[in-house]
């Protein structure tokens, strides 16, 4: 169980880096603007500024936030820290 959700963690972080750089595409595009690429992922998107399209992944990319929430918080279920140590309480 752990494992998969590892494996869902990685995936989601990689499909909400995809999703905001794609936010940050299309908000170049509309504004003829140079966003940072570091520093586009590390804040969230102008969702009031952007258009349909840039609007739809910004959707994507707010849901995959509360997926990551949700992820990390079945994760924090699945193992528990007792002594200095993780240990695993679902086999």
């Amino acid at each position: 169980m752990k494992t998969l959700l590892l494996i869902l963690l990685l995936l989601d972080v990689y499909v909400l880096i995809y999703f905001r750089l794609m936010v940050r595409y299309y908000y170049q595009c509309q504004y003829q603007t140079k966003e940072s690429a570091f520093w586009a992922l590390l804040s969230p998107p102008p969702y009031r500024r952007l258009d349909k399209k840039g609007k739809a992944y910004a959707r994507r990319y707010l849901a995959a936030v509360a997926a990551m929430a949700a992820i990390l918080v079945a994760l924090s279920f699945s193992v528990k820290f007792v002594g200095g140590t993780l240990q695993n309480t679902v086999g």
